[in-house]
This record gives structure tokens, C-alpha cells and sequence, in this order.
């Protein structure tokens, strides 16, 4: 009998990311209204209370924190926790609630290709031993294409989630043309049956997953890596971070990242805050327009600071890898049968990997292959550093020292790195332990001895209510942030061992713990792992007692309590990088924005100064704009506020005045946006376009920030389409752009008063009514003349807006004129 695809709508819900839903509440037999996820944080003490005092449908522990389900039926009432399980078909049957937590998140978390089937055809593939396929299976490109991943082609990869009748399948998968079956399970190891699916129908999800041609290594690798590639080459690798970055900013190549614009619906459109983002969909070249360039740069910059430093200035380090690429694990199971079985034995090279991002492991060597990295599965991600000789340096995040391997490797699909990195030496690969063997603690009788052998009782399952998730959180809430611990003692091992390779050694022996053992209590098994945690702790001791040298970049690392008590290392190799990189940064953002006030006379040009900004087309387009006198006075009065905030604040200390400055140009840019905001949508383009032609033709051009503020840079975006220099869109259901130049049909009702005296636009700002008659205009008990120009018949008028006239040949303010804007 073949698959059907059960009938499914979009319910409403809070978790709603893009094109991402939560999709498993999505069956119409489930018969919801709205489906909202909330998160209550261990650290801040609102998980316990949230299980004591809330009101929700669900919730389950995951990581640091405990989500809360509210699910509404199709009449708006919230599904009671007691009836959760019943209504949504969940028998939930473990003795572990943290685990379960763990399976349940996999089901309800957003996906983008998800949906329940009837009759699909599984097969259990038991010739397979589990240690050559944990955490992999096979799936028919068929059925993927029936999720809704039309671009399904053999081989590729996905995330993969099946939960059924016998339990959830999690993990990735391969897409198969060869199979006689759906789905293709490797062993009942690869089921968890905590959880099962109490219905005949399956809830399937797929993810694909593809190739990352960038690689960056971070803190704890680089570490661990240190001797293989060192100081030197981590920097220039650095220095050519930075210049690909250069390269795509003058190339143009920002388009390529942003520019989804076919991929969004006209909310999405008008949602969207980011106006670098909606520039380049009305397709405006941000190489020529100074505040476009200082944002796409701000994007490159905030991705280079991390090579270094994190946003609040904390050293974390993500250096990006010349030629580097992450892939996924796989077992090299392409050459596989209708039933899934493939050979065992190959000639291949270690590994080879394809365009998909699979790094395909020989059969031969893959328990080794995975043991040797941490234990890893079929599942997990890893970084690839092409080096000389036809190979390649493979490890996995995260990583102790020495779980990595250099193998021989094979690129595919015309992958070939164009360069490759140097091995300065070579670490010896951690040594796999066997796991111990938990003995049977002897009573000294044997014949009882032998009865509790054979009568040993598998942990009861617990059933799932408020109590016991509370008890479980209780059990493992002081276990979440033991992963960050253990991570940071193998830091600061492995940084002692840059300078002091016999102590390393000696704190490996004397300190041991396993991470990947930390993880697993902490994430998967919900138990304590506090003999290695011990160890950490007692590392941490030795280190400060004995005053060791420690690198100040990792300080932060150490526990709050102790920080101030670490002895740092004068010059540590790592400092001195983490300097090297920032003084870098900061050299090339002056080499891009230059430095410096041109009204002060003290500007350093940068490569902004030099953008030829399309002077002429805006400038041609400004002559008959009627909001010339609006727009005058609405900059000027912006460049005087900020002028005298910059003066004001200049003698303050460098902390202190960012934070000021800050706060105060948030207040002049509201203010700012208080005034625009009064204006109809038409005026603000006529505005905009004023001040981006007295600025541009202007030395003052690079300063040019008044026109990307949000909430007005949306009207300089849609000025330069109609201009001709960007594209308009069109919204009628769907959203379309289209290149047209369009001449702005303003119908602005406006005159000019004047006298042979000074006149004060600040003045007249709270007139509201004005009489004219006989060529005199009655203003706030005062007779002032009307401008010849002006053709307007006698009567009483609303004013809108008083402004000091401006000069049409120097636009300077004219002493003895105002404009007044009619309502």
C-alpha cells in the first residue's frame, strides 16, 4: 500500500521563524487554534517556579532551561497538562525525563519540511553493525520530495526525525534512488523507544544539510590544535580573513548574501527593520552611498571582531581557516542495495567528501575513525583543514587535546582547495579508553551473589507529571553549566601547555576527566559526573596556588570568585595574537571609513571618502521639489543638535563619552523622526531627496547618517527607486521590483510670508490659523505680506508648519522670509 500525506494547516504560533515552524502541531485531526513555546531559564530560578505556579499545557526540560507549551483547541481553550499526552498521541515511557526532554524537543522544534504520512514502508536493516551506523539512515528521494524538498537528489543529507508506533528515529539521513522502502533504519539501536507516536501514522521531518565552504576555528580548538599550526600562521590566517572581507565589500559580493528578495511575501517586506537589507532588494549598489558602505562594512567588521573578541569585548577568538570547509560524518554507505546493505571493506582513501558537505569514512576504519574525535555519531559536524600531502586535519567541536586526525582525503565535485595550510608538528591522537566496566558489588555469598545477577532490575520508567519533572530538574539544574566548566579547564591546560609542555603533561596525568563524558551527563543522561568535575575543580585549585602563569585572555574563563586571585603570564603567545588581530581590525577600519570630523578639519579619508556617489541624477531630480524649505531647516537643525552634543562631550573620558554620546544621538535622531513623521509620505521622499543631494555634492558627503535612520531611510530607499538609481515595488497580493523613473506628483500647498524685518520661524511654530486677504497675511495678531509668487485665494487657512524660508541659489536661510505649510 503506498504512503498518503495526511491533511495539515498552518496554526498560528509564536515560534514561527522565516520559513520555520513548529510542524508536528500542524495535523488538522489535531484540531488547534494557536500553538506558543516560552522558555524558563534555570539560571534565573524560573524553571522551578514555572512548574509550581504555571498554567500550560506542557513542558519539558531541554539543556538550561524548561520550555512551556500553551496549546489551544480550535475553541481557544488551553489543553489542560493532564490531557497533553492523550491528545496529541504521546506515550512518553522513561525513567529519565531529561533524556526525554532531550526526544521530545526534536519533535516539536520548527522545521522547515515536515509533515504526517500513513503507510510508510520502514525497514529494520539489522546486518549493519550499530557501531558502523549510529545516528545515520537512509530515506527514498521520493519520500523527501513528498516533504516538500523538490531539490531531493541522491546522496544528499538531511537532518533526519521519524516518530512513530515504535519510537523516534533522530539523527541524519542520506537520500537514496536505490531502495525498495521509505525509510531504512540501521537497527533497533537507532529507535528510542522513550517516546512513541500512539497513532498508525508518522510524523516525518527533514533538514537538509549542505556544505560550509568557510571554516572558523574557535578558542578551544585553537588551542588544542596550537602545535600542529601555530602563532604565526593562526594570524595570517587572520590577515587573510580580513582581506577576503575587503574583497567582497569592494566586489560587490554583499548582494549575494542579502539579496532573498524572491524568496519573501509582502509581510515580510514591510517587517523588515534592516536597511541595508532593503536597499539591496530595491536593488541600490551600496558601493555608492557612504552610510550603505559604513553598514555593509559594520557587517564584515562584527564578523571580524570575532576573530578576536566577542560584541562586550570578551577575548573568544574565530579565526577563519584559509580553504577550511565543514562537512557531516557519514559512513561510506554509497554503494548500498535495495535493502540498505553496503560493503564493509574498501580501497578508498580515509575519507572523501562531496558537494553535499558528506565526509564519506571509510568503512574500514570508521570506529576508530569516530572514537579517536570524541566518540562522535553519524550526526555530528565537523571542521576540515586541507594540509600538504593530500590531506586533511579533521576534528569535531567540541575537543579535547588530541582528538583529531590527519587522513588522507579525496575531494569530490571540484572541491579541491586552491591552497593548502602548513603542518608545523604533529600532536600525538588522544589515547581511547575503554569504557569501565561496572562490576557487581560481591555480598561474599555467592549463591545470593548470583541471585541478584540474575534478577538485576532495569531502572523503572517514572511517569510524567509536575513532580517528577520537578525532581529531575532539582537532579541536573546544577549540572548546566558543567560543560562550560570542563571546557574551560581544558583550556587553560592546553594554554599552559604552549609555554610549559611538561606541566600540560603532568595535569593530564595527575587531572583527567573525559568532556565528551561531561556532555553526556549533563545533556543526554540527566546524571551527576562529579568525579570529573572534581578533577576540574582540583586543577583550578593547583593552578592558582602555585601562582601559574596564565594567559589573560583566558582570565575570564577562570570561576568569578577566582579571577582576581590567577597569576597572568607576561606575553603569553596568545595575548600577543589576540593584540596582533585587534590592532588589525582597527588599522583596516580606518583604511575603509576613515577617521576624523571634515567640519573640524581633522579627517583621515578612508575608502568612503572616494565613492563617486550619483550626484547628478538626484541633483536633476531636486530642481522642482517644493519641500526644499522643510528639508533645509530639518538639517540644519539636526547638524546644530549633534554639533553641540560632540562639543559637549569631547573632554569626557573614552568610556564615559560613548555611553553619552550614545543616549544623545538617540534623542536628536527622535526628535528628528518626531518632525519628519508629520509630513505625508510624498513630502518625506521630497525631503530625503534635498538632503541627500546638499550632502552628497557637499565635502560633508561621508556624513551622510541622517538618511539611513530607521524610519526615515525606508523614504531615502524609495526616493532613490523612484530617481531611477534603485529599483520601485510594486505590492498586490505578491511583491514584484521594477526599474522605472518616476517624477514624485507632490501637491503641496505652501506660501511665503515676509517683512522689512527679521522674522523667527521659532516664533510662529504654535500658529495654527492664518487670514488672507488683500496681498496680507494675519499671522498671530500680526500684518505680514504675502510673496508675490504666491496664487492663492483670500480666506482663512490651517497652518501646518512654520519654517524659515530658504534661498534657491545658495540655500541659506533668509532673514526676512517664512514658508508656511497649509493643512
Amino acid at each position: 500500500m503506498s504512503k498518503t500525506q495526511l491533511m495539515s494547516r498552518h496554526i498560528k504560533t509564536n515560534a514561527k521563524q522565516g520559513s520555520y515552524r513548529p510542524a508536528f502541531f500542524d495535523l488538522a485531526a489535531f484540531n488547534l487554534s494557536y500553538v506558543e513555546f516560552h522558555s524558563r531559564m534555570f539560571s534565573k530560578g524560573e524553571a522551578e517556579l514555572a512548574l509550581l505556579t504555571e498554567q500550560f499545557s506542557f513542558a519539558y526540560l531541554r539543556e538550561d532551561k524548561l520550555r512551556i507549551i500553551h496549546a489551544y483547541d480550535s475553541q481557544g481553550e488551553l489543553i489542560p497538562f493532564g490531557q497533553f499526552n492523550n491528545h496529541f498521541n504521546l506515550c512518553i515511557n522513561s525513567s529519565n525525563l531529561f533524556k526525554s526532554g532531550k526526544y521530545l524537543s526534536r519533535i516539536f522544534r520548527p522545521t522547515r519540511f515536515g509533515g504526517f504520512f500513513k503507510n510508510i514502508n520502514v525497514h529494520l536493516n539489522n546486518s549493519i553493525p550499530i557501531s558502523k551506523a549510529d545516528g545515520i539512515s537512509l530515506i527514498s528521494v521520493e519520500l523527501a520530495k513528498s516533504l516538500g524538498y523538490t531539490k531531493a537528489e541522491p546522496n544528499q543529507s538531511a537532518q533526519f526525525t521519524m516518530f512513530y508506533k515504535d519510537g523516534l528515529v533522530k539523527g541524519h539521513c542520506v537520500f537514496s534512488d536505490k531502495i525498495d522502502h521509505d525509510v531504512i533504519v540501521y537497527g533497533k539501536d537507532n529507535i528510542k523507544s522513550e517516546i512513541k507516536f500512539n497513532s498508525d501514522s508518522f510524523y516525518l521531518a527533514i533538514e537538509p544539510t549542505k556544505l560550509s565552504d568557510t571554516l572558523r576555528i574557535d578558542i578551544q580548538s585553537i588551542l588544542n590544535l596550537w602545535d600542529l599550526f601555530g602563532q604565526k600562521q593562526y594570524f595570517t590566517w587572520s590577515v587573510e580573513g580580513v582581506n577576503k572581507f575587503k574583497e567582497d565589500l569592494f566586489s560587490g559580493k554583499l548582494i549575494n548574501w542579502l539579496d532573498n528578495f524572491d524568496d519573501i511575501d509582502p509581510e515580510d517586506y514591510d517587517n523588515e527593520n534592516w536597511t541595508l537589507r532593503k536597499a539591496l532588494w530595491h536593488m541600490i549598489d551600496y558601493r555608492r552611498f557612504p552610510g550603505l558602505v559604513r553598514q555593509a562594512w559594520s557587517l564584515f567588521r562584527s564578523s571580524m571582531l570575532n576573530f578576536a573578541e566577542n560584541k562586550n569585548g570578551t577575548p573568544v577568538f574565530r579565526i577563519p581557516v584559509p580553504s577550511g570547509m565543514r562537512g557531516y560524518f557519514r559512513v561510506d554507505l554509497r554503494n548500498h542495495d535495495k535493502e540498505g546493505v553496503f560493503s564493509l571493506s574498501s580501497d578508498k582513501t580515509d575519507v572523501e567528501l562531496d558537494k553535499f558537505g558528506n565526509i564519506w569514512i571509510n568503512p574500514n576504519i570508521i570506529e576508530d575513525f569516530l572514537s579517536v574525535k570524541g566518540g562522535a555519531d553519524l550526526d555530528d559536524s565537523a571542521g576540515i583543514i586541507p594540509v600538504e600531502d593530500g590531506k586533511a586535519i579533521i576534528y569535531r567541536n567540541p575537543n579535547q587535546y588530541g582528538e583529531y586526525g590527519l587522513h588522507t582525503i579525496t575531494y569530490l565535485d571540484d572541491l579541491e582547495p586552491k591552497e593548502v595550510n602548513k603542518l608545523m608538528n604533529i600532536i600525538p591522537p588522544k589515547k581511547v579508553l575503554k569504557p569501565k566496566e561496572v562490576k557487581q558489588e560481591s555480598t561474599g555469598n555467592k549463591l545470593f551473589d548470583a541471585y541478584l545477577k540474575e534478577n538485576k532490575k532495569e531502572e523503572e520508567p517514572i511517569s510524567y507529571t509536575r513532580d517528577n519533572l520537578l525532581r529531575t530538574y532539582t537532579k541536573i539544574s546544577t549540572n548546566s553549566a558543567n560543560i562550560g566548566t570542563a571546557a574551560n579547564g581544558e583550556m587553560h591546560r592546553s594554554a599552559i601547555g604552549i609555554t610549559n609542555k611538561s606541566l600540560m603533561k603532568s595535569f593530564m596525568k595527575a587531572f583527567n576527566w573525559n568532556l565528551e563524558r561531561v556532555i553526556d551527563s549533563t545533556v543526554k543522561e540527566g546524571i551527576s559526573s562529579s568525579e570529573d568535575m572534581e578533577a576540574v575543580s582540583l586543577m583550578i585549585e593547583k593552578i592558582i596556588e602555585d601562582k601559574i602563569p596564565t594567559a589573560k585572555s583566558l582570565v575570564h574563563r577562570f570561576p568569578e570568585k577566582k579571577q582576581s586571585l590567577v597569576t597572568v603570564a607576561e606575553n603569553h603567545p596568545l595575548d600577543e595574537m589576540l593584540d596582533a588581530i585587534k590592532m588589525l581590525i582597527k588599522y583596516t577600519d580606518k583604511e575603509i571609513l576613515g577617521e576624523g570630523s571634515v567640519s573640524k578639519g581633522n579627517r583621515i579619508k578612508g575608502y568612503i571618502d572616494r565613492i563617486e556617489v550619483p550626484i547628478t541624477e538626484i541633483g536633476m531630480a531636486n530642481i522642482e521639489n517644493q519641500m526644499i524649505d522643510a528639508a533645509q531647516t530639518l538639517l540644519k537643525c539636526y547638524n546644530r543638535e549633534m554639533a553641540i552634543m560632540l562639543d559637549q562631550t569631547k573632554k569626557l573620558k573614552d568610556y564615559e563619552r560613548e555611553s553619552i554620546r550614545r543616549k544623545e544621538i538617540e534623542r536628536i535622531q527622535s526628535e528628528l523622526k518626531e518632525s519628519f513623521c508629520q509630513y505625508e509620505d510624498e513630502e518625506k521622499r521630497e525631503i530625503t531627496k534635498h538632503w541627500a543631494y546638499q550632502i552628497y555634492k557637499s565635502e560633508r558627503a561621508v556624513h551622510d547618517s541622517i538618511l539611513w535612520i530607521e524610519g526615515i531611510s525606508d523614504y531615502t530607499i524609495q526616493m532613490f527607486g523612484r530617481v531611477g538609481i534603485g529599483y520601485q515595488i510594486k505590492k498586490n497580493g505578491t511583491i514584484e521590483r521594477y526599474n522605472q523613473v518616476s517624477k514624485e506628483k507632490v501637491n503641496v500647498e505652501q506660501i511665503r510670508i515676509w517683512s522689512s524685518d527679521e522674522l523667527k520661524a521659532e516664533l510662529y511654530k504654535e500658529s495654527q490659523e492664518i487670514i488672507i486677504c488683500a496681498g496680507k497675511v494675519l499671522i498671530k495678531d500680526q500684518e505680514l505680506n504675502l510673496g508675490d509668487e504666491c496664487k492663492i485665494q483670500e480666506g482663512e487657512y490651517l497652518v501646518r508648519e512654520v519654517v524659515q524660508s530658504i534661498s534657491k541659489k545658495t540655500y541659506r536661510p533668509l532673514k526676512n522670509s517664512l514658508t508656511l505649510y497649509l493643512a
